[in-house]
């Protein structure tokens, strides 16, 4: 059987040399039959920057009595680590694994790596078989350069990054660069550029969709026109390691008040490793649409928010959905948030105290502002009716302006005809919102106010007007008191005078 032959001569090889260069031989794992059979370079002559994977293809020979688990692959430079690959699989008998690992060298010269494969056997035992690798490194040319790299983990829907480096001394023109793979669609392939500076660089992002996960290779090609006119192109690939799409997407909400007003955000979180495409956020509220908002593209380990304002909201629970695509597929997420709407300014009358001032009174209190927004071009002012005159020194109250939630004490003079006269009609005005707001409240003159009043007069008056009361409290019918005493006293100087004319003194 000359494939066994074969086999226990690179054992043989293997037990006697240990481990050799690139394309020299094999090195086995004596108790597990687990070898790493070969490692390619690409490029072969690689140059400082440039993008450089080694290949290794790891063989689990046919006489090996059960599978093996590859739980490690790492590429070493000397005791450092310079890339690693966790669990890439399990090899049976006979079969193979080619897993690439990428690096990128700094300086020139021979760099000597070391590949590390780690595994567990079928009956539990661990091997740690190595294997040597040998690169030649070159200077950087003072040409123009490619490199290929992905800002995420890719995935079957990914960017990838393709830098444009000019090294030259001039400037190059007319670039022409493409990026194609066996099993990906790479959309708008082709693109064009002007011109590159010298000692400048230009990295230019495509969306990239690959046809399965797995191992898959992308190929970048650029030409261009040299500093003499001349036609050039260079090429560069690489491969890379796609996972499975993971469509992960959060829809956030919540109700912001700031500067007067109020809003709902609406966050969509992509937590995937494919980005969210055409996405769109709807509110619901009673079954009814009241609002749609676009959003831009949500990428992978990103946030995207929009704002709705309250003038598209009512008061209540809004239901939101995020609807998109991922993987070309179309998904949709939803919350539910409860909105309340911004209560404007509202200027009320609170605190009021009635202060006798000699022949009227004063009316002192605060103008508050209940609402949630400020009001502007407050004014509080003294009604006259027939009961009640305004008088100076402070007929109206200019109050100004009131934050929410805030107040401004103001003070009101007037005169009040007869002794019943209960209440003190007084107007408020004021801006809130940009509109203009005016009512009459009636304030009771025993302190407090009484109930608001669209506007406010006074009956017939029910004493003789003007005195303003007796001392001034506007509750004492002086005229009325002093005719009611002269008619006593008249009446009592008659019985007096009749008296007299019936007994005479004797």
């Amino acid at each position: 059987m000359p494939d066994r032959t074969h086999l226990l001569a690179l054992l043989a090889i293997a037990l006697t040399v240990g481990s050799v260069a690139v394309g020299s031989g094999v090195t086995i794992a004596q108790s597990s039959q687990v070898a790493v059979q070969s490692a390619t370079v690409e490029p072969t002559n690689p140059r400082v920057g440039e993008d450089v994977t080694i290949t290794a293809t790891i063989r689990n020979f046919e006489s090996s009595p059960a599978a093996a688990e590859i739980t490690q692959i790492t590429l070493r430079s000397g005791s450092r680590v310079v890339e690693a690959a966790d669990d890439p699989g399990t090899i049976g008998p006979g079969g193979t694994i080619e897993l690439p690992l990428t690096t990128v060298f700094e300086t020139a010269g021979r760099k000597r790596l070391t590949i590390r494969v780690y595994g567990r056997g079928a009956d539990g035992g661990v091997f740690n078989v190595q294997y040597p690798v040998s690169i030649p490194v070159e200077e950087r040319g003072h040409d123009v350069q490619l490199s290929l790299s992905s800002p995420n983990e890719p995935s079957t829907e990914t960017q990838v990054n393709v830098t444009m480096a000019n090294g030259a001394e001039t400037n190059v023109s007319n670039l022409e660069l493409t990026l194609s793979g066996p099993n990906a669609t790479v959309e708008d392939a082709r693109r064009v550029n002007a011109a590159l500076r010298a000692g400048s660089e230009r990295v230019v992002t495509y969306d990239v969709t690959f046809g399965t996960a797995g191992t898959q290779s992308l190929s970048a090609t650029l030409g261009y026109r040299d500093g003499d006119g001349d036609r050039q192109s260079i090429s560069t690939s690489r491969t890379f390691a796609v996972q499975r799409t993971d469509v992960d997407a959060e829809l956030d909400a919540e109700v912001v008040r700031a500067n007067d007003t109020a809003r709902i955000d609406a966050s969509v979180t992509n937590f995937g490793n494919v980005p969210l495409e055409h996405v769109r956020i709807r509110a619901e509220a009673d079954g009814e649409t009241v609002a749609r908002k676009l959003v831009a593209d949500v990428p992978t380990e990103t946030t995207r928010t929009v704002s709705i304002d309250e003038s598209s909201l009512p008061a209540g629970p809004v239901r939101l959905f995020a609807t998109y695509e991922a993987d070309r597929e179309r998904y949709e997420t939803a919350t539910t948030v409860d909105f309340a709407p911004t209560t404007r300014g509202n200027v009320t009358l609170t605190g009021i105290e009635v202060v006798p001032a000699g022949s009227s009174i004063r009316l002192v209190g605060s103008a508050s502002n209940t609402g949630e927004t400020a009001v502007t071009g407050a004014v509080v002012a003294v009604v006259a009716t027939d009961r009640v005159t305004p008088v100076a020194p402070t007929k109206d109250y200019f109050v100004g302006n009131v934050p929410a939630g805030e107040f401004t004490s103001f003070e009101l003079t007037a005169r009040l005809a007869g002794n019943r006269t209960d209440t003190i009609p007084v107007r408020i005005a004021y801006i809130a919102d940009g509109e203009r707001h005016q009512r009459v409240v009636d304030v009771s003159v025993t302190g407090g106010m009484a109930a608001p009043a669209g506007s406010s007069s006074g009956g017939p008056p029910d004493g003789p007007p003007g005195g303003g009361g007796f001392l001034g409290f506007g509750q004492i019918d002086v005229v009325g008191i002093l005719l009611r005493l002269a008619l006593v006293v008249a009446a009592g100087v008659g019985v007096i005078y009749w008296w007299q004319r019936r007994h005479p003194e004797q």
